[in-house]
């Protein structure tokens, strides 16, 4: 667990998720599978953190290394889910939808070999209640609302319903809009997986427009916004 300000990472398997501080509550963004949901627990009481105090959880979209223990987390905290209205239905089927296609053949080849590790892309289906805050475009409201200075901004390439947080201070939390990740196999920051490369790259460009100064993303280290400039 790393604490940067009032962020906090915490590294489930492949899956970064951040709890943002505000006041004496927290807004989490993403969960990570379903098997690490224990794991989550045992975290947040190593650092005196109660599931009580997760207020919010933002999801930046429904993967399952995203949406994993989700619905566990919101029966258990009872936290209000902030989530894109293109998520409800898989969210409700508890299923990975599969329009994505790999950046390259070398990541094709990769994800070959994890399949047979990782057979499906399913998890826990989550109910969608209407206490819950659906997005259907950029948002500056809702953030301020629960007093966090930042933005909500729509994000798509990786999945159609992509969203990411841009707070005051240039802090970035854009899920899998942008990576750090197997940067070896030629990725250049770009998704793993993505429904549409010419959305990727505008994504990036409202992501930089609105401030954006370091992108905390969920699989990878931070890093400097300047990466996604220099590519563009």
């Amino acid at each position: 667990m790393n604490l940067d300000n009032m962020i906090i990472k915490i590294k489930l398997g492949f899956t970064n998720c951040y709890l943002i501080k505000y006041s004496d509550n927290y807004i989490l963004i993403d969960t990570s599978y379903y098997d690490k949901y224990n794991r989550f627990k045992r975290i947040l009481i190593k650092n005196n953190i109660m599931l009580s105090n997760i207020k919010y959880v933002f999801l930046t979209h429904h993967h399952d290394d995203h949406a994993g223990f989700l619905n566990s987390l919101l029966e258990e905290s009872g936290a209000i889910l902030i989530t894109h209205s293109n998520s409800i239905q898989p969210l409700r089927n508890g299923e990975s939808e599969n329009d994505v296609i790999p950046i390259n053949r070398c990541v094709k080849v990769i994800f070959s070999f994890f399949k047979l590790f990782h057979k499906d892309f399913k998890f826990p289906p989550v109910n969608v209640r209407e206490k819950d805050i659906i997005i259907d475009s950029d948002d500056i409201q809702v953030l301020n609302g629960i007093g966090i200075d930042g933005k909500i901004l729509y994000t798509p390439g990786h999945t159609k319903d992509s969203i990411s947080i841009i707070l005051a201070d240039g802090s970035a939390f854009v899920g899998d809009a942008a990576m750090n990740f197997l940067m070896w196999a030629g990725t250049r920051h770009r998704p793993i997986f993505i429904e549409n490369i010419n959305e990727v790259f505008s994504s990036w460009e409202k992501i930089i427009k609105n401030g954006a100064k370091r992108i905390y993303p969920a699989h990878g280290n931070p890093f400097s916004s300047d990466k996604l400039k220099e590519l563009i």
